[in-house]
């Protein structure tokens, strides 16, 4: 069936219990009736939300972010990656291997260089090579 939703969208049911909305910007958005849902946005990002609520956005940039109850996380096209975790904690660990870790209220715990197998090769907090 059709019809208009109250945000102004053509909305189609779909025979397998899905909802299917277009937006007047050709952005898109589909409910599925084990509650995931998958919208399309016209700048052609794509967010996510399985049943467990975990949400995934896709950006045109490349980047990706994970959103869980726990944490949030975006991850760069280069390998990067910037984690804050629900208790403000603060974690980024850069592709060359460098990772700053922060506490919750955002004072520098951590910043070193790992090697390949996780080892410390710089400590920049304690200024010394390793």
């Amino acid at each position: 069936s059709r019809g208009i939703n109250a945000e102004y969208g053509e909305e189609t049911k779909k025979p397998d219990g899905s909802i299917h909305i277009k937006y007047p910007d050709n952005a898109t958005k589909i409910t599925y009736p084990n509650g995931e849902e998958k919208s399309v946005y016209s700048d052609g990002t794509v967010v996510t939300v399985d049943c467990t609520g975990q949400k995934l956005i896709l950006l045109p940039s490349g980047q990706r972010e994970v959103h869980t109850s726990s944490f949030k996380r975006r991850e760069y096209p280069d390998g990067t990656t910037k984690t804050v975790y629900s208790d403000g904690r603060q974690e980024t660990v850069h592709a060359n291997g460098r990772v700053r870790k922060k506490d919750a209220n955002g004072n520098l715990v951590s910043d070193v260089v790992l090697n390949k197998s996780g080892g410390v090769v710089i400590d920049y907090l304690n200024r010394r090579g390793l």
